[in-house]
């Protein structure tokens, strides 16, 4: 009953047949049919939202608008900053403009700036702020369906992956961040998540053996995957770091309990030193954002928003009309916690001793974090939660959704693999299956229909804010309302002595020629955050801090002056950069040698005898 190698022969006919089924052509969607039911799949979920919303005045038209949702009037305005900052010549723009009444911001020392590059990029090419927000949305839908499907599709068969994806693509809290929320930038980590658990695993998988008991050479090598699990959580941090920091201590949890069942530790020491790489890769937007954080009011947002008050079914935050959208978070999450409940019990008292042993470390390892995530953002979490170093990074417990999308996405793979196990499972138990597994994407994409997206259909359309504040970011000095500030000219003589004329004013670099028939003080209208700095017929000279306003000022005698004014980089700055730069040294190191040690596998794999060379 047990071949040579101890796997019995029914579970050999079993794995033939899978081999079989997955390579078939009859069987498997071409990867082109798979590209196009992405591409479809993803533009039936992004693109009504764009032709929602009750316009303000007149009567409602077929043309591009999209409903007001949570955080766009700040992403708009953020974006168009970014933009022309890039389009000064900026590689990095680190200072909004024309935010807090025209004294400006280092929004993006602070805030991730990776959605924005995105969003410049399409801009740049259509010159349409909305077709990009549309382009921008699209693509990313894209890029986390086609990543999840190549992670999921390591365990299940190709349908059943197809299944899969459709439930990332339409599960609620994936189209909350963009129907209600109009959270851009963790909408990104929603592509980030399953290419870290891709790379991550793989660096902990079990190696093979062939007939004569060796150990083929891997598909992708070790350093290739280092190289991508750095490059996919660096990119994770230059998206948004709430997410990233919530996502690692469920990723942190995985990929332990995987190393300690595999007893594979070396592998684990090797993930650790792929997340340090990610982390020196992102260190010229981190280091600052975090050495630099007393100098505005970032206790603003956890005062405003404080962690332990954003539990499911909790909801202590000053939202009065939002009761309809912490509502539809309790769903969600009771939807996830219940997916994770029947599924992880169908698993394992139906198909855990049938399924390969892959299925049964991912089913244990999926509801565990499934079952991890649902708890912390429970108020019980709390004790736990407040031995969780920055926990509040996150600001909001609920966002751990995310992480609970990928898991109940996952069980619909799984649901739906097993569902076609013909050889193992009863006719009933594969019913079961399946049905749970259709029931997961229908009913998920039923619950998205009428919870997240039809409600916004009578939302107002958005219109852009007459003047954009961020109150976050005012430096801390500063007066707390700009809304309280005077309209003043973007420069000006305090006594009038003389005449100022601007000759470039860029977002993050200004000239002006000044004429003084007597002393005078030149006001400029920018918040005087270091960084600034100025020369004077191109001399350095020293800037001053209005007492009030906390704007840039210069006092200058009689004459004419040529006034240059820059936003450089801080020693902190600097520091992140070049340790951002030794990042992508090593990185640009890994590749090479990975693309090497591949190339070399290749040959040796091509001068080995072939089976049948070898009998002869």
């Amino acid at each position: 009953m047990f071949s040579s190698k101890g796997k019995t022969v029914q579970q050999q006919v079993y794995v033939n047949e899978v081999v079989e089924s997955a390579t078939s052509p009859t069987a498997t969607p071409s990867r082109f049919t798979r590209l196009v039911l992405c591409l479809l799949l993803s533009a039936v979920a992004v693109i009504p939202f764009y032709f929602f919303g009750r316009p303000q005045h007149g009567n409602k038209e077929w043309h591009l608008q999209m409903p007001i949702t949570h955080d766009m009037h700040l992403h708009l305005e953020q974006m168009k900053s970014f933009y022309n900052g890039l389009a000064a010549g900026v590689i990095y723009p680190r200072w909004e403009e024309d935010t807090n009444r025209g004294f400006g911001a280092p929004t993006t020392s602070y805030y991730p700036p990776g959605i924005y590059y995105l969003t410049s990029a399409f801009y740049a090419l259509s010159h349409h702020w909305l077709f990009a927000l549309l382009c921008t949305h699209l693509l990313m839908m894209i890029a986390s369906a086609v990543a999840f499907l190549l992670y999921i599709r390591q365990y299940v068969s190709p349908k059943a992956a197809l299944l899969a994806m459709t439930a990332y693509i339409f599960l609620p809290y994936h189209l909350t961040d963009q129907y209600q929320r109009g959270a851009m930038a963790e909408l990104l980590g929603f592509i980030w998540m399953p290419l870290m658990l891709y790379f991550g695993e793989r660096l902990l998988r079990r190696r093979k053996v062939d007939e004569n008991g060796q150990a083929p050479l891997p598909t992708i090598n070790t350093l290739l995957l280092l190289a991508g699990l750095a490059t996919t959580y660096s990119a994770f941090l230059w998206s948004h770091p709430p997410t990233a920091y919530q996502f690692s201590l469920a990723f942190g949890l995985y990929i332990t309990i995987m190393a300690a069942m595999r007893k594979d530790f070396k592998g684990l020491l090797q993930v650790g030193c792929a997340i340090a790489l990610g982390v020196l890769l992102a260190a010229a937007y981190l280091y600052p954002a975090a050495a630099e954080q007393d100098l505005i009011h970032h206790e603003y947002v956890s005062e405003t928003w404080p962690y332990h008050s954003t539990y499911i079914f909790v909801h202590h935050l000053p939202y009065s009309e939002a009761g309809g959208f912490f509502r539809l978070l309790d769903a969600t999450w009771i939807f996830g916690v219940l997916v994770v409940l029947v599924c992880g019990a169908f698993f394992f008292f139906f198909a855990r001793r049938f399924a390969a042993s892959e299925l049964k470390e991912k089913a244990l390892l999926w509801s565990l974090v499934g079952g991890f995530v649902s708890f912390m953002m429970i108020k019980y979490s709390a004790p736990l939660g407040r031995h969780i170093p920055k926990i509040d990074i996150g600001v909001f417990t609920w966002r751990m959704l995310a992480i609970s999308t990928f898991v109940v996405a996952a069980f619909v793979g799984l649901c739906a693999h097993l569902g076609a196990d013909k050889i193992n499972l009863k006719n009933s138990q594969r019913l079961a299956f399946s049905v749970t597994a259709w029931v997961i994407v229908i009913g998920g994409s039923i619950f998205s229909i009428v919870a997240v997206a039809r409600p916004m259909i009578y939302a107002p359309s958005f219109v852009p804010s007459p003047e954009h504040v961020n109150l976050a970011m005012i430096p801390y000095a500063a007066p707390e309302s700009p809304l309280d500030f005077p309209h003043l000219d973007r420069a000006l003589l305090t006594q009038g002595k003389g005449e100022v004329e601007i000759v470039k004013w860029l977002p993050q670099s200004r000239e002006l020629r000044v004429v003084l028939s007597e002393p005078d003080t030149l006001f400029i209208r920018t918040f005087n955050f270091p960084g600034w700095t100025a020369s004077v017929n191109g001399q350095p000279a020293t800037l001053k801090t209005g007492a009030v306003l906390k704007e840039i000022n210069l006092d200058l005698p009689a004459g004419q002056y040529d006034i240059k004014l820059d936003y450089l980089n801080t020693p902190s700055r600097q520091h992140g950069e070049r340790a951002t730069q030794i990042g992508a040294l090593l990185l640009l190191l890994l590749l090479g040698a990975g693309v090497v040690q591949h190339i070399r596998s290749k040959k040796i794999e091509a001068t080995k005898p072939q089976p049948a060379q070898a009998q002869r």
